[in-house]
């Protein structure tokens, strides 16, 4: 091989090595940058999922809040619309109010846990059973309008107030104010109502028990009134005359005291039984706002007297009765009480209204 072809065939050689060098760079350059594409592409890709989920969050917060929002103003709203209907809690169902406060109940239960949805669903059917509870409420406020009343006595009170079922025939016994005043009632048929034990039992239980709580201007034993807007105009017309009787036996109760002849003594002096009846009558009206003499409807009997004293001096008034029985062991000093003022203020329903007697 001659000089000038190995120059040749070398010249040749190193052209191809740099030709396959040229296309091996560019391969790797063409790689690189594809490579370096893929992973702008993926880093797009990335970015825009990346937005794509930060848009569904901010969706699914807005909405989830939403959501929250609408459950606390469901649940609000049926809260405040549950105290409105609760102001009638006497004459509402008590089976639906019961089952409505225990909705109420894991209502607040699921707004806690962040389950707002069954939040929503219970405020809609606790809405449901008020509706229900207050169709309710309507329906029988109208019956108690026209069911007959059963009168007690007159209160100082300004509110619906339920006393239970302690009246005659087990009726409950509640109020029906009327501007600063309220009759003391239960349901009950227009009828006579005979003056049996049990009967007079009852009326004197109701007055009793509402003493503990108010003063009391007690009602003629077995009145009756036809309806609710009867009575109504009855203490509109005796509104004046009831409210002065209260203010007369305002924190007082009635008091009552027999002296009889204790065994087989007699007194031969009609003067010293006087003396004697005198001196009781005369310490213990020291103590009471007044007093009213009964009949001495037995020969032995030398005073009967009620009284009306002051709650707060109903102590000193036994402790008087039992320092008087002391004085007098001849005599038997019998009391009893307390009592609502029958003898100081009475309420009975004539032919021309509510007619009321004080002393």
């Amino acid at each position: 091989m001659t000089k000038n072809k190995y120059i040749e065939l070398r010249k040749k050689r190193l052209k191809e090595r740099e030709e396959r060098f040229r296309r091996e760079r560019e391969r790797i350059r063409q790689l690189k940058e594809k490579e370096q594409a893929l992973r702008l592409k993926k880093w797009r890709d990335l970015v825009t999922r990346r937005r794509e989920i930060e848009k569904l969050l901010l969706e699914k917060t807005r909405l989830e809040k939403e959501r929250q929002e609408k459950a606390k103003d469901a649940l609000c709203g049926v809260k405040k619309a549950l105290e409105e209907t609760e102001r009638k809690a006497s004459i509402c169902a008590s089976e639906t109010m019961k089952k409505i406060n225990e909705l109420l109940m894991d209502a607040d239960k699921s707004f806690e846990s962040k389950d707002y949805e069954k939040t929503f669903k219970l405020s809609h059917e606790i809405t449901e059973l008020l509706e229900k509870a207050r169709s309710e409420a309507l329906k029988k406020a109208e019956k108690k309008e026209k069911e007959g009343k059963y009168f007690y006595c007159v209160v100082p009170c300004n509110e619906e107030k339920n006393f239970g079922q302690i009246g005659i025939n087990d009726e409950g016994v509640y109020t029906i104010p009327y501007g600063g005043i309220a009759a003391v009632v239960s349901d009950s048929p227009i009828m006579d109502y005979e003056m049996t034990e049990d009967n007079i039992r009852r009326h004197e239980a109701v007055l009793r028990q509402v003493m503990e709580y108010h003063t009391v201007v007690p009602v003629e034993f077995g009145t009756t009134i036809k309806n609710e807007k009867i009575l109504g105009r009855l203490l509109t017309k005796a509104y004046e005359p009831t409210r002065e009787c209260l203010r007369l036996v305002d924190s007082m109760v009635e008091l009552g005291v027999k002296v009889v002849l204790n065994g087989d003594i007699v007194f031969a002096d009609p003067e010293k039984r006087k003396e004697n009846a005198s001196d009781i009558l005369g310490s213990l009206s020291t103590i009471a706002k007044q007093a009213v003499a009964g009949d001495l409807f037995s020969d032995r009997l030398i005073l009967n007297t009620s009284f009306l004293v002051n709650k707060k001096d109903i102590e000193v008034f036994s402790n008087e009765v039992a320092r008087l029985q002391e004085k007098y062991p001849m005599l038997k000093i019998l009391y009893s009480g307390p009592w609502p003022p029958h003898n100081f203020v009475y309420i009975k329903i004539g032919t021309e209204g509510m007619e009321l007697s004080k002393r």
